[in-house]
């Protein structure tokens, strides 16, 4: 946590309770530090859906086939067994699958970076901030306490959007409202 932090809390702190010993502070929106973490997240997913998509090029040009047909072989259908994709496009299926990382590798780096920038813990008996949380204390979470993290997320940042909906609304209606000059 930042040494001003307290600068920027204007009120009274609220929490989301995981478990009794585990909170996440609410902001009703996202910190920037948790912004850059899920863009980080989706440059590789991106980077692997556009080698996939070269990869697939690459096989229905070499195999004959269509680029809907090259698709399918690369998820395990058609009429190429995975050995013989693996076996002449080894390269370029190990680049593709180390690009991106999984949904699940995204999520969990994802929550560290939530639990890093707002969870505290019961040590104790003293709330404290979790800033040295890491990939490793996010993956002895349970599942369950996985998805009420991710719940807790997605409301974050739904607050955040219904926040500049709120705003956006404002503005108009003063906007209407004030007399033009």
């Amino acid at each position: 946590m930042s040494k001003y932090s307290f600068l920027l809390a204007s009120e009274e702190p609220a929490y989301f309770e995981l478990c009794p010993t585990l909170r996440l502070r609410k902001y009703g929106g996202w910190l920037v530090a948790e912004s850059i973490e899920q863009e980080e997240i989706s440059k590789a997913q991106s980077q692997s859906t556009i080698k996939a998509v070269q990869l697939a090029k690459k096989i229905s040009a070499d195999r004959g086939v269509t680029l809907d047909e090259a698709f399918e072989l690369l998820q395990g259908g058609g009429a190429f067994s995975e050995a013989e994709l693996l076996g002449d496009y080894t390269e370029e299926t190990l680049s593709m699958i180390s690009a991106g990382g999984s949904a699940e590798f995204g999520n969990a780096k994802l929550i560290t970076a939530f639990m890093r920038c707002r969870g505290e813990g019961l040590i104790g008996d003293e709330w404290q901030a979790l800033d040295d949380w890491g990939m490793e204390d996010t993956k002895t979470m349970t599942r369950p306490m996985v998805n009420k993290v991710l719940e807790f997320i997605a409301e974050e940042q739904d607050a955040e959007v219904k926040a500049a909906q709120a705003k956006k609304s404002k503005r108009k209606s003063q906007a209407e409202a004030s007399p033009n000059a």
